[in-house]
């Protein structure tokens, strides 16, 4: 349109245009910084993933390893008694307490049953009867069969005299067989101790009711502690009775030197393994009866790859090392093996002879990093 040559109007349209120009330069120029600084950020990551990492390697290696088996197992007495009751009772008299040291036959408790002891002495009383008829009748048998034998008295009165001896035999052996089960009922309220050894698990008191079940005591001779373990099928050939072994007990934080026993030629139907038992001496009796150990049995010598120990670690509970190739750390799941002092038997489907391992250098190292290695002698 025409503006009718208003110079108030051009003049407004020349800082308009001037203004629109300005600011399509700053915003080329914030475009160009954003490259800019866009560029820098990705050269510098560049730079970042380029960083090389400098570790020490050492090929994987064919070596003799000493295989050992290892097993948790918990430790006992090799003589253990639980005394019990057999019908229950009550406490009267408690004559030792836990940690004495006792001998074979002598009194711990005394304890009292009213049904035990009726039944204890009308059995004795039954026995005693029996035992007198049979008596009275083994005479009178044994007199007529003298006097049948000169013909002196009736085959029916002989027979007669043998059919009583032998019925009074037969209750006298059902009378003594009722009578020595009620004794050893009654004997066991008078208990006494089993085996030489130390007294445990006494925990009732005077005047304590007691169940048929109950274990009211228990008696250990721990100077040899034993235990068993299950052995894996390919290593039996390895072992033999009488083997020497190690026993670690991590509550005393020592070794013992213990031994192979017996070895069940029958496998456990549920586990496949071969009981074995193992025997360890407690002479000081610092080992104590429940104590867990750990036993290592060595099964001999095998050939296999192997690393240095420093060059395995542990991620998730899963055992890990690098490998170099290319000039790049890879990381390699392992499984492992025989220990023989610096050196761990692994297994991988992704590792042979030769290949080279990272042994030092691990912290910090990651997969896919650049590495510069260099090697150590061994």
């Amino acid at each position: 349109n025409d503006n009718g040559g208003n110079p108030t109007f051009t003049n407004n349209f020349g800082r308009i245009k001037e203004r629109g120009t300005r600011m399509k330069k700053a915003g080329y120029l914030i475009l160009f910084l954003i490259l800019v600084m866009t560029g820098c950020g990705k050269k510098q990551e560049e730079v970042i993933e380029k960083k090389v990492k400098y570790v020490i390697t050492e090929p994987a290696t064919m070596r003799k390893m000493n295989q050992v088996f290892k097993s948790d197992a918990v430790l006992e007495p090799k003589n253990k008694v639980n005394h019990q009751t057999e019908k229950g009772g009550t406490i009267e008299k408690i004559l030792k307490r836990n940690g004495d040291t006792v001998k074979k036959g002598e009194l711990v408790m005394e304890l009292s049953d009213a049904a035990t002891e009726s039944s204890y002495f009308t059995a004795k009383a039954n026995y005693t009867s029996a035992l007198s008829s049979l008596n009275i009748a083994k005479n009178n048998y044994q007199k007529f069969e003298s006097l049948y034998e000169k013909e002196l008295v009736s085959y029916l009165e002989y027979i007669g005299y043998e059919n009583t001896y032998v019925s009074a035999k037969g209750n006298y052996e059902a009378a003594k067989a009722s009578y020595e089960n009620a004794k050893s009922d009654y004997d066991k309220l008078f208990r006494k101790a089993e085996i030489d050894g130390i007294v445990g698990n006494l925990f009732g008191k005077e005047g304590n009711e007691i169940s048929s079940s109950e274990i009211i005591f228990t008696v250990v001779n721990d100077k040899s502690m034993e235990t068993y373990v299950g052995f894996p099928a390919e290593w039996l050939t390895q072992i033999k009775v009488g083997q020497d072994l190690e026993v670690e007990v991590g509550a005393l934080g020592k070794k013992f030197v213990g031994k192979i026993l017996e070895i069940n030629p029958i496998a456990d139907s549920a586990t496949k393994k071969y009981m074995i038992k193992i025997a360890v001496d407690n002479p000081d009796r610092a080992i104590k009866d429940g104590m867990y150990s750990y036993v290592t049995i060595p099964v001999g010598e095998v050939n296999v790859l192997s690393v240095s120990d420093e060059a395995i670690f542990v991620r998730n509970l899963l055992s890990y090392v690098f490998k170099v190739e290319d000039g790049v750390a890879k990381r390699v799941e392992v499984k492992t093996g025989a220990t023989n002092l610096p050196y761990t038997e692994i297994s991988s489907d992704n590792i042979k002879e030769g290949d080279r391992i990272v042994v030092k250098g691990i912290f910090g190292l990651e997969e896919g990093n650049e590495v510069e290695e260099n090697t150590e002698a061994k």
